[in-house]
């Protein structure tokens, strides 16, 4: 309720004051430097009762693939990874000062400002099928012939999502990738409930691999996971009108556009490209943009 609210008082906020301007600059849906956003990311489960973010992969069907999605909210709690220690929890009364230093603070004030928070989502892709769930679907007449994925879903905004009114087209996510091709899922308003409109983000690794034999599957991590702050993140915008719509997991035959007079109920991240391995996917921001052959416009306001 509380992101929704903040995203329609920025939005009435441009339509008074950019009415000069012929398309908005950029709005933020998620941001892992507030407060709220924080929180969310924190109650990672799959079946959570709080509106959290949602972790799955194909353990449903019998699969073996797993993932973690661990909130990264300060340069301590990120050394505290590396380390491999749990973060500190954004729910426990106890820690949350050190997670949200005061304003008296300056010296924890400076360090954070400087730092982007942001969610780590990283696991093992295993495309092995299991034969006792393969054997025991077949006889539901549900034949599983192929398994794994891993999977993330942002949590739903109320009142049947934010409204972006037509005044952008596109969406830019602020990430770090290890290059395998993560696809993009929006689930807006729609007639057909089943529907998800698609688009792949495949760029470039800024995340490192390293395996200690040819052997071995490569463990992901940053490329600058032995510095104290890791702020090098892409910028990536994807248009709407690159997004496909599926069902199901399918692709659907009968195609439409995802034009930009839409209400973004919620946003996942899927990765199933087939390859067994580890991956690692970084998440600061994502934001409503438009954009054109000069990049993003308003990016200086």
């Amino acid at each position: 309720m509380k992101r929704w609210w903040r995203f329609q008082q920025t939005l009435n906020k441009k339509r008074w004051f950019e009415l000069d301007r012929e398309r908005n600059g950029p709005i933020t849906l998620w941001d892992f430097a507030t407060l709220e956003d924080a929180q969310d990311a924190a109650w990672v489960t799959e079946t959570s009762h709080r509106g959290g973010w949602r972790i799955s992969d194909d353990s449903v069907i019998g699969g073996y693939s797993h993932a973690t999605l661990e909130l990264i909210h300060t340069p301590n709690d990120y050394q505290r990874i590396l380390r491999g220690e749990p973060s500190l929890s954004m729910i426990d009364p106890s820690t949350i000062q050190e997670i949200v230093p005061t304003k008296t603070d300056e010296e924890n004030l400076l360090e954070q400002s400087s730092f982007t928070p942001f969610v780590r989502w990283r696991g093992n892709i295993d495309t092995r099928v299991n034969p006792d769930t393969e054997m025991n679907l077949e006889a539901t007449g549900r034949n599983v012939v192929r398994s794994g994925f891993c999977a993330i879903r942002s949590p739903e905004f109320p009142f049947g999502g934010v409204d972006l009114g037509g005044r952008y087209n596109g969406l830019e996510f602020t990430c770090r990738s290890d290059g395998r091709p993560y696809s993009v899922n929006i689930k807006c308003e729609s007639f057909i409930e089943s529907d998800m409109f698609q688009c792949f983000l495949s760029i470039p690794p800024t995340v490192g691999m390293k395996s200690s034999s040819q052997q071995d599957p490569p463990l992901a991590i940053a490329a600058d996971d032995d510095d104290d702050n890791p702020i090098v993140f892409d910028q990536v915008v994807l248009l709407f009108h690159h997004f496909s719509v599926t069902s199901g997991g399918r692709m659907r035959t009968t195609q439409r556009v995802l034009d930009d007079s839409i209400k973004i109920q919620s946003i996942g991240f899927t990765l199933m490209d087939g390859v067994d391995g580890d991956f690692q996917f970084d998440l600061a921001k994502i934001r409503a943009v438009n954009y054109d052959e000069n990049g993003v416009i308003g990016e200086v306001d």
